[in-house]
C-alpha cells in the first residue's frame, strides 16, 4: 500500500487470499491491512475469488464468499470485485448464486460488483446478457480483456452486448487485452492503437453510466505481472516493467476522464 500511496494512486485493490501471506493469522493481517490503510489514506478494494475444493458446487462458493466478505467488511472495503462461481453452473444455478451473494453484500454494508472473468460466471458476453436481463440491479465489475480472448475476434458483430455490460457496470478494470490474450505487452505500442480506442469506448461508456446513476467512475489500472505480462523464451525475462505499464495506464486514464 505504501508503494501505491508513493506512486500517486488513490486506492489498492488486492485478493483477500493475499492475507494468508501477509502474516501468522487472519487477525494480524487484517489489522496490518487496516493500519497502513489509515497511514496512506489509501481506499481498499477487496477481490473475492472462490475456489473451493469441489469447484463446481455452488454452495461451497457461496460458503467461501460468505467468509471473505466478513473479512472485506472487517477491513472496511470500498468494493468488493467479485470472481463469481465457476462457468460450469447452469442458468438456474447462476442466478441463485448471484442472488444469494447480493444478500451477503448486503447485510455486509457492501458494495458488490460481480467481474466479467473468464472460468467464472460472467466468463462470456452471451450468458451474461441473460443474467442482466434477469437481475436488474446487479452490477458488473467490467474487464473486457477476458471477453476478448472468449470471443476470440474484433467483436464489431457484438458491440451492443459490449456495450450493454459497460453500461451496467460500477467499476472498470483498465487493461488492454486482444484476440489472443487478456493483455497486451504494451499498450503504448502503435500496433494496438485500435483496441486501445475501442476499450476506451467502453470505459467512456461505463464512466458515463455510473456518473448518471451518481456514482463515482471507480477504475483500477490492472496490468498483471506473468503470466497475463509476455516474457522471453527460456530466460523468463519480462517484456515490459509492470510498474511503469500500469503508470502509463493511469495517466491515460486520468488524460481522457480527469
Amino acid at each position: 500500500m505504501r508503494c501505491a500511496a508513493r506512486e500517486g494512486y488513490a486506492g489498492v485493490e488486492f485478493p483477500l487470499a493475499q492475507l494468508a501471506f501477509e502474516a501468522e493469522d487472519e487477525a494480524t493481517a487484517i489489522a496490518r491491512v487496516r493500519d497502513a490503510k489509515a497511514e496512506t489514506g489509501l481506499k481498499v478494494s477487496t477481490l473475492i475469488a472462490t475456489r473451493p475444493t469441489d469447484y463446481g458446487s455452488a454452495a461451497e462458493h457461496l460458503a467461501d464468499f460468505r467468509r471473505q466478505s466478513r473479512i472485506a467488511a472487517e477491513l472496511r472495503a470500498s468494493l468488493m470485485v467479485v470472481h463469481a462461481g465457476a462457468d460450469s453452473f447452469d442458468d438456474n444455478t447462476a442466478l441463485g448464486y448471484l442472488r444469494d451473494a447480493a444478500r451477503v453484500a448486503e447485510d455486509h454494508g457492501l458494495f458488490a460488483c460481480m467481474e466479467t472473468h473468464r472460468g467464472r460466471l460472467l466468463n462470456d458476453p452471451w450468458r451474461t446478457a441473460r443474467l442482466l436481463d434477469a437481475l436488474p440491479d446487479m452490477q458488473l465489475a467490467l474487464d473486457v480483456s477476458h471477453w476478448h480472448v472468449i470471443v476470440d475476434r474484433e467483436p464489431l458483430d457484438l458491440m451492443d452486448l459490449f456495450d450493454e455490460a459497460a453500461r451496467r457496470s460500477g467499476h472498470v478494470h483498465a487493461r488492454i487485452g486482444h484476440e489472443k490474450g487478456p493483455q497486451v505487452p504494451h499498450p503504448a505500442d502503435p500496433i494496438w492503437e485500435g483496441h486501445l480506442a475501442l476499450y476506451r469506448r467502453w470505459w467512456t461508456i461505463a464512466r458515463d453510466a455510473m456518473q448518471a446513476r451518481g456514482q463515482a467512475f471507480g477504475v483500477t489500472a490492472e496490468f498483471g505481472p506473468p503470466p497475463y505480462m509476455t516474457t522471453r523464451p527460456f530466460s523468463g525475462e519480462r517484456d515490459a516493467d509492470l510498474v511503469e505499464l500500469n503508470r502509463w495506464m493511469r495517466d491515460r486514464l486520468e488524460e481522457w476522464f480527469g
